[in-house]
């Protein structure tokens, strides 16, 4: 970015006045007056120091090099996005028209073309996010999945001031935080799908159910919760029932921690 201190100060250097200011200006400014939608990627052209969306604008300079509001010509101009500061944005050039470009559009075709394309491009990128975090919680179902194979405990971690850690409640207290029964209602409807063929929301209103009554690591609850997740081995008092005890474990090892995050929590329990 190559360009003299005064040629950024086109935008920020002369504000309106406190008298010029009014709500309404206001509010009109956080919108882009193309999609009329919260500004993403916020630009400004140099010639009149309107605002919009970067791809709003930038569809728009595809059919035409007027301003949209006050009708001012920046075919000559280049747009200024990516604003972090008074002094530290880019600067988009913009390519000469094409010389045999289609008929353009009435203003207000364009502008609801451009809102349309742009509602487009949103549902894209929400697909995609979407489509991410299913991939993310894939991998963590098959990292949790492979350190039951492998019976890797979380290690105990101190309760204190530093580590942020806590005793594990009492099932009256468990009972009584609607904030622990909706982080471990979070922890058990991903953990309960390492298992296959398991209904995970009945499982998790009786984990929670058990929970409110009983210490999840006693004798009982393991008991209890080995019918689902040891269906292989029939209880038997002192034979160990390897994925239930597991399973009592991380949940008392999460919900002793300080976190709610389960992609933070991941990264901080040691096994």
């Amino acid at each position: 970015m190559s360009t003299s201190a005064s040629s950024k100060r086109i935008k920020f250097d002369s504000p309106p006045s406190e008298n010029d200011q009014n709500p309404v200006d206001d509010l009109e400014q956080e919108h882009c007056t193309i999609c009329l939608q919260s500004f993403l990627d916020r630009t400004i052209i140099p010639v009149c120091a309107h605002e919009f969306c970067f791809e709003c604008i930038l569809l728009w300079s595809e059919q035409s090099r007027k301003c949209p509001l006050c009708s001012r010509s920046f075919n000559d101009s280049y747009l200024i996005h990516h604003i972090r500061s008074q002094y530290d944005y880019q600067k988009h050039y913009l390519p000469p028209l094409r010389s045999s470009s289609p008929p353009p559009l009435a203003p207000e075709s364009r502008a609801n073309a451009l809102r349309n394309t742009r509602r487009e491009r949103q549902w894209g990128r929400r697909q995609r996010r979407e489509r991410e975090e299913a991939e993310q919680l894939e991998r963590a179902i098959a990292r949790r999945r492979w350190i039951y194979q492998h019976h890797l405990y979380a290690k105990h971690v101190a309760s204190n001031p530093y580590t942020r850690y806590r005793p594990f409640p009492t099932p009256t207290q468990f009972a009584a935080s609607p904030d622990l029964i909706s982080r471990m209602t979070i922890f058990l409807r991903r953990e309960l799908r390492i298992w296959p063929n398991l209904d995970v929301e009945f499982l998790t209103t009786y984990t929670i159910s058990l929970m409110k009554s009983i210490d999840i690591r006693s004798e009982s609850a393991v008991k209890l919760l080995s019918e689902f997740l040891d269906l292989d081995t029939p209880y038997d008092a002192g034979v160990r029932h390897v994925n239930a005890e597991h399973f009592a474990h991380e949940i008392y090892s999460y919900l002793r921690s300080p976190y709610r995050d389960l992609k933070m929590y991941d990264q901080v329990a040691q096994v």
